[in-house]
C-alpha cells in the first residue's frame, strides 16, 4: 500500500508540474491565489485517492484480485 501511495503522489507532483509549467495562465493562479491552489491540489489528490480506493475494495470484493495472485510469475520459469 506504501508503494502505491509513493506512485499516487508522484504522478500528481507531475500532473501539477506539467500544468502549471504549460502556457495556460495557471502560473499567474498560483500567484493570485496560493490557498485555493493549495486546496485545489490536496482536494484533487484526496480525490483520486479515494477513486482508487474504491476501484481497488471493488476488484477486492469482486474476486479479481485473488485471480491475479494466482497468475504465475513468467520469470520463475526461466529456469
Amino acid at each position: 500500500m506504501f508503494k502505491l501511495i509513493l506512485v499516487y503522489e508522484i504522478s500528481f507532483i507531475v500532473f501539477w508540474n506539467l500544468l502549471y509549467h504549460s502556457n495556460s495562465g495557471v502560473e499567474n493562479w498560483f500567484e493570485e491565489r496560493i490557498l485555493t491552489a493549495i486546496f485545489t491540489i490536496l482536494s484533487t489528490m484526496a480525490l483520486g485517492f479515494a477513486l482508487i480506493y474504491v476501484i481497488y475494495i471493488t476488484a477486492k470484493i469482486a474476486g479479481v484480485l485473488d485471480k491475479v495472485k494466482k497468475i504465475k510469475d513468467p520469470r520463475r520459469d526461466l529456469n
